[in-house]
C-alpha cells in the first residue's frame, strides 16, 4: 500500500512515499506546493493515481507550517480521491527511536514559555502512546521527566532541558531526531489506515498548542 506522507509542522519540511515497509521517497524541500510533490511522486516512476492514502502532520507546530502541509494534503487527497490520514507531529518525532527500548519523551517548543509534551514507549519497533499531546510549564516538565523511571529517551526542543536535568536513565537524542520526517509520517498514516481510520478533509484542522494570536494593524 503506498502512503504519502507531508510534515511543515517545524523548520524542515520533509515529504515521505512508502509502500508497505519499503520507503520509496525520502526528501526535504525548501516550499511544500501540491504541483511540486505531484513531480517528486512521478519522479519515483510513480503516477499519483496509484497514491492510496496521504497523511499529514496536524500539529503541534508553526502556524503557517501546519496549514500549508495540511492544505496541500487536502488537495492531493481529494483530487486523487484518497483517504486523508492526519497524524501527531509529536508522535512523527517519537517514531524517531523506534527501535530503542524504553520510554521516550519529545518535547517540542510551544508559544507563552510553555512545551508540547507526548510520553511514549517502544519495545520490538513498536511505538506505544502513553500520554496524549500536553502542554507544560518548564518546571512542571521537568517535574514530570524527573519522577519516570527506566530508560528515557529524549527527542525534540532539548536546549532548554539539558543541563536543568541529570539522571543516569536520560539518553538526551541527537538534534536530527527532533525533525517529524514526512516517511514517518507515512507509516503512522499507514497503521491509522489499517485500522479502518481516516480524517474528514471538510473537518480536519491543524492542532495548535495555542490559538494563533493576531495583530490589527491601523495605517
Amino acid at each position: 500500500m503506498r502512503i504519502l506522507g507531508i510534515s511543515s509542522a517545524t523548520r524542515v519540511i520533509s515529504i515521505g512515499l512508502i509502500e508497505g515497509e519499503k520507503m520509496i521517497i525520502e526528501t526535504t524541500v525548501a516550499d511544500l506546493r501540491a504541483e511540486k510533490v505531484v513531480n517528486y511522486i512521478k519522479a519515483a516512476g510513480i503516477e499519483p493515481e496509484k497514491i492510496e492514502g496521504v497523511a499529514v502532520a496536524i500539529g503541534p507546530g508553526s502556524y503557517s507550517g501546519l496549514r500549508g502541509g495540511l492544505a496541500t494534503a487536502k488537495t492531493l487527497a481529494q483530487t486523487i480521491k484518497v483517504p486523508l490520514l492526519g497524524v501527531s507531529t509529536l508522535e512523527a518525532i517519537a517514531y524517531n527511536l523506534v527501535d530503542s527500548e524504553g520510554a521516550i519523551a519529545v518535547i517540542l517548543d510551544a508559544r507563552l514559555d510553555e512545551y508540547n509534551f507526548a510520553l511514549f514507549g517502544s519495545s520490538g519497533g513498536k511505538l506505544k502512546r502513553l500520554t496524549d499531546d500536553l502542554v507544560f510549564k518548564l518546571e512542571r516538565l521537568l517535574g514530570l521527566l524527573e519522577k519516570i523511571s527506566g530508560k528515557l529517551f529524549l527527542a525534540g526542543n532539548l536546549s532548554e532541558v539539558r543541563g536543568k536535568i541529570s539522571k543516569p536513565n536520560l539518553c538526551f537524542s541527537e538534534e536530527i531526531n527532533a525533525i517529524p520526517f514526512g516517511v514517518n509520517v507515512a507509516k503512522l498514516g499507514l497503521m491509522r489506515f489499517e485500522k479502518g481510520e481516516s480524517d474528514d478533509p471538510l473537518k480536519l484542522a491543524p492542532h495548535y498548542s495555542h490559538r494563533p494570536v493576531f495583530r490589527e494593524f491601523s495605517r
